[in-house]
């Protein structure tokens, strides 16, 4: 009863999110450099997008999504932001909570709800303000904004200059609260040594210090994991959008013989994909018996990594465009935007499912790696 309770759930979400990646907005990035602009005016709901360098100037009435190289957001989200990227830049208001991971960060706008966000420079301007938490951990962080909730904070040199309306619990390398820092709750921290306090700086609880070494990257306040966590699926996650967006828009025809390929010819690239994940490491260590053939299998097997993780990639693109047909009845396999968003989404929520999660994953991973093969042999063949 678990069993079919869980795979029913999962069918339920699966759909839900479908139909509603279905009805979102996409922008389709240049296809000369890959950047992305929407500019103030434009109409967008639910945005997925991603592009090298994006910014996005207009309004957003729902939820926005995005990752890529350099991304700025200048417009309104009226519900959550979901962000990753080389450097992302966040000016505009969010109604709901902002999720964002990235190599640089800077967030000038307000917040209405949490901030969940990690990164190696990190910087939240006076400009800006948290209306909940802030879960945060970076390698430089500099909080000038007035968060109303609490602050979770795991890094290096951290920096707190502004009101803080619940408490403060860190493990960083250093602290430092400004003079313009005011903590209306207490102060709990680990660190290599005491906090510095600069002249105007007030705390009105306790203040609770733990001498540690200077590493503190491996113990971490459990609520400050599960942020940064999310915080590294977030990331994940957007990556795989942004490459199956990379693949449908720049490689679109290779992408699209894999994609039909395998979907129309399932079980010949069932067994296919079967007998190349299995059979290649086999025949490599054979050629690794002696010198010439150590050679050539020194040759296959980076060839052999880069097509298994070609075919994940595509798996999700594969499943997407699947449960699309399904859903809106199709007569064709569609291979565009919306198999890449549905198909990320609805193989995550699917390799959750007990028992059987992960034996769909392995079969579409499958069916893509066989006719990945098959493709890369006809070629081969033909250029004899």
């Amino acid at each position: 009863m678990r069993k079919i309770i869980y795979s029913f759930l999962g069918s339920a979400l699966i759909l839900s999110f479908g139909l509603s990646a279905i009805a979102a907005d996409f922008v389709e990035p240049d296809k000369t450099v890959g950047n992305i602009t929407i500019s103030q005016g434009e109409k967008v709901k639910n945005l997925y997008t991603g592009g090298n360098m994006v910014s996005i100037d207009a309004d957003v009435s729902k939820s926005l999504y995005v990752g890529g190289n350099i991304i700025t957001i200048n417009g309104d989200v009226e519900n959550n932001l979901f962000a990753g990227g080389s450097t992302v830049i966040v000016r505009g208001k969010v109604g709901d909570s902002v999720h964002v991971g990235g190599g640089s960060i800077v967030i000038e706008g307000q917040i209405e709800e949490d901030l969940f966000i990690g990164g190696g420079n990190i910087t939240i301007s006076k400009s800006a303000s948290v209306g909940g938490d802030l879960v945060v951990g970076g390698g430089n962080v500099n909080i000038e904004a007035p968060i109303s909730g609490d602050v979770l904070i795991g890094g290096g040199q951290v920096n707190i200059n502004s009101k803080v309306g619940g408490n403060v619990k860190a493990m960083v390398d250093e602290l430092v609260l400004g003079d313009q820092a005011e903590v209306r709750g207490n102060v709990e921290y680990k660190a290599g040594r005491e906090l510095e306090m600069k002249e105007g700086a007030v705390v009105f609880g306790e203040i609770d210090f733990e001498k540690i070494m200077t590493d503190v990257s491996f113990v971490m306040d459990p609520k400050l994991l599960l942020g940064l966590l999310t915080l590294g699926f977030l990331i994940k996650f957007l990556s795989t959008i942004v490459v199956g967006l990379v693949l449908v828009y720049f490689f679109r025809n290779i992408t699209k013989q894999i994609i039909k390929g395998s979907l129309k010819n399932f079980w010949p690239n069932l067994g296919r994909g079967f007998a190349a994940l299995i059979l290649t490491p086999v025949a490599c260590i054979i050629l690794a018996i002696t010198v010439i053939g150590l050679c050539l299998a020194g040759l296959i097997v980076p060839l052999y990594i880069f097509m298994v993780l070609l075919s994940l990639a595509i798996a999700s693109i594969a499943f997407g465009s699947w449960l699309i047909k399904i859903i809106k009845k199709q007569s064709e396999y569609k291979i565009n935007w919306q198999a890449v968003v549905v198909g990320v989404i609805g193989l995550k929520i699917v390799c959750w499912v007990p028992f059987v999660g992960w034996l769909v994953c392995l079969v579409f991973m499958l069916i893509t790696l066989g006719s990945l093969y098959r493709l890369f042999f006809r070629k081969l063949v033909s250029r004899k």
